[in-house]
């Protein structure tokens, strides 16, 4: 487990802690030991071990299925069951008798929070709404452009002025094409 001064307190460390602990409880298997069970017929995916070595140092969060997948072969390595009970011993001084969470909905709980960066026991924050699109001002209608100025209705006009020695048209149009 990494030290507080290289993992701080926070959603990460908790992630890790919760990793370590089934780590532990599976006597510290080797790494290559862990990567060979994922992968397997009741592991579909598999994980290599520098994945596993990152996830257990906290230098990766990544992907739930390969957070489960780490957790299905620590709980194969404990012969436990991830779904079943996290604290299954009453003897054990953490049951609590009205927490019926397994491990895995724990773990990823964990994993949520430490993805939404959010601390433990803090609310999902909502984002705010989107303001109301403003409809465009409507301009007065001139004919058929639907608009009082013909600037307005000449899609070249605002693009390419007239040219300084150019005569100018009834309108401040030029005879020539723009291109």
């Amino acid at each position: 487990m990494p030290g507080k001064d290289v993992l701080p307190p926070g959603p990460k460390r908790d992630l890790v802690a919760e990793l370590y602990v089934h780590y532990r409880l599976a006597a510290r298997p080797p790494l290559p030991k862990i990567a060979a069970l994922t992968g397997t017929e009741s592991n579909p995916h598999k994980v290599s071990r520098e994945t596993i070595r990152r996830l257990l140092t906290g230098t990766t969060t990544s992907q739930w299925a390969v957070v489960d997948a780490l957790l299905i072969a620590l709980c194969q390595l404990q012969d436990r069951d991830p779904d079943g009970r996290r604290w299954p011993e009453p003897e054990d001084s953490r049951w609590d008798e009205n927490d019926p969470t397994t491990c895995r909905e724990h773990l990823r709980r964990l994993w949520n929070d430490d993805i939404d960066g959010l601390e433990p026991d803090e609310a999902p924050a909502t984002p705010p709404a989107a303001p109301a699109p403003v409809p465009p001002a409507r301009q007065p209608s001139g004919g058929w452009g639907g608009s009082a100025s013909p600037a307005a209705d000449d899609p070249w006009a605002a693009s390419f002025p007239l040219p300084v020695n150019a005569p100018a048209q009834p309108g401040g149009y030029s005879d020539e094409p723009p291109f």
